[in-house]
Parts: C-alpha cells; structure tokens; sequence
C-alpha cells in the first residue's frame, strides 16, 4: 500500500541519511523523493510503499533527533477513486 509523508528534519545530509535508512530497514521502498530546503530545515514530501502498517515507520521516523515532525497525508490509493 502506497502512503505520503511529510517530514522536517534537520538541514543535514547526514539526518536524511538516517532517515532514509530507517525506511529502508522498516521495510517500506522509496517510491519518490521531493527535499526542500528552508533556513535550518528540509521539508521532505515521500511516497513510500509496503504492506507493513504506516505507523510502524512513522513511529521510527518520530523517534528520531533529527526528525521535527512526521505527518501522514492521504493514502495514495484513496487519489484514484
């Protein structure tokens, strides 16, 4: 199922690289990547698929120093109807 989130983190590589790992290692693939850069943060808007519940990513990701917030948009499925 695919979802959308939307997360701050710290404008450093090194926190997106975490944060993508974790999405890796939750089992979730990257579907697509939009990073935005605004004064001391990157707003990131990703579509991310698995069969694993969303929360069991967004929990992870919350979690995370670097991470400020982490919100869920509409499911991707829910666009098509």
């Amino acid at each position: 199922m695919k979802h959308q989130l939307k997360v701050e983190v710290k404008n450093q590589s090194v926190a997106v690289e975490r944060f993508l790992r974790v999405v890796r290692h939750r089992g979730f693939s990257l579907l697509q990547l939009n990073l935005e850069a605004v004064e001391d943060k990157y707003f990131v808007n990703m579509t991310v698929d698995s069969d694993r519940p969303i929360h069991l990513l967004t929990l992870q990701l919350a979690k995370l120093i670097d991470v400020h917030n982490v919100e869920l948009a509409e499911q991707a499925h829910q666009q098509a109807i």
